[in-house]
């Protein structure tokens, strides 16, 4: 799959698995969007990747419309 130039949204992105996948696909060329209920753990992993990091409850389909 051709991940370069594609947008990407990981949830639960500011730690562990989350967090690795943000970094492998941006690694990839993606632009990634982080989603984390830690807003510091979000925004610092978004910024590690050159992307976006918002605190989001993904749990509540209002809350994701709102960070989307």
């Amino acid at each position: 799959m051709e991940i370069a130039g594609h947008a990407a949204v990981v949830t639960g992105g500011g730690s562990g698995m989350g967090a690795e996948t943000a970094r492998r696909l941006a690694g990839a060329g993606a632009k990634v969007m982080v989603l984390d209920l830690d807003e510091a753990a979000a925004g610092a992993v978004g910024a590690e990747v050159g992307g976006l990091g918002i605190a989001c409850d993904v749990s509540d389909a209002g809350a994701v419309e709102r960070a989307v």
